[in-house]
């Protein structure tokens, strides 16, 4: 690496990111969406204000890598075999997430902060839809599909959108178990 590529300032300290995520979701579930802000975050993370906004440029956005924090580890869904394994997973990994506290007291002000924030819509699309959505493609391309990606799209709104509704709601498990029999991918 040439010296004018080396990032500038001390290398960013992941106990301080950790903390702060950490310190998000549990207060997202104690007080809420609208009594949270960074100063709390800051006092239970035991972190100064100045570092969480050199990390976050606000609390929408720290809030969703809290809340949507992207594992390692790839979703069940993309060793799915059939489309109809995909759906049922899909809906399953997908309800989870939704209905973890810190994601259900979280999801109202998100939803209503994404709208000026097309950064994080875009991230969440791309991080929680574009592997999910490639791989039903595949499958459904492999099944016959005569237009596997505009199907692959319209499923995976349907089951992002049922289950955060579903979740909103109150998340309902009879609905839940219910949605992947009533959604599947169309007949060939």
């Amino acid at each position: 690496m040439e010296q004018s590529e080396r990032p500038r300032g001390r290398p960013r300290d992941r106990a301080i990111d950790d903390a702060a995520l950490l310190a998000a979701r549990e207060l997202l579930v104690e007080v809420g969406w609208d009594r949270l802000s960074m100063v709390a975050i800051a006092e239970r993370a035991g972190v100064g204000r100045p570092a969480l906004y050199r990390r976050w440029p606000s609390k929408t956005h720290l809030v969703f890598e809290a809340v949507f924090a992207w594992s390692e580890e790839p979703t069940p869904v993309l060793a799915s075999t059939d489309s109809g394994e995909w759906v049922r997973g899909s809906f399953a990994y997908t309800a989870e997430l939704f209905n973890r506290p810190e994601v259900r007291a979280a999801l109202p002000g998100l939803l209503a902060s994404l709208r000026d924030h097309p950064e994080l819509q875009s991230a969440l699309w791309r991080e929680f839809g574009v592997p999910g959505r490639v791989s039903l493609e595949e499958l459904l391309h492999a099944e016959g599909s005569d237009d596997a990606v505009a199907d692959a799209q319209a499923l995976m709104v349907l089951v992002i959108g049922s289950c955060m509704v579903t979740s909103l709601l109150g998340g309902s498990a009879t609905v839940v178990d219910r949605l992947p029999e009533m959604v599947r991918p169309r007949p060939l």
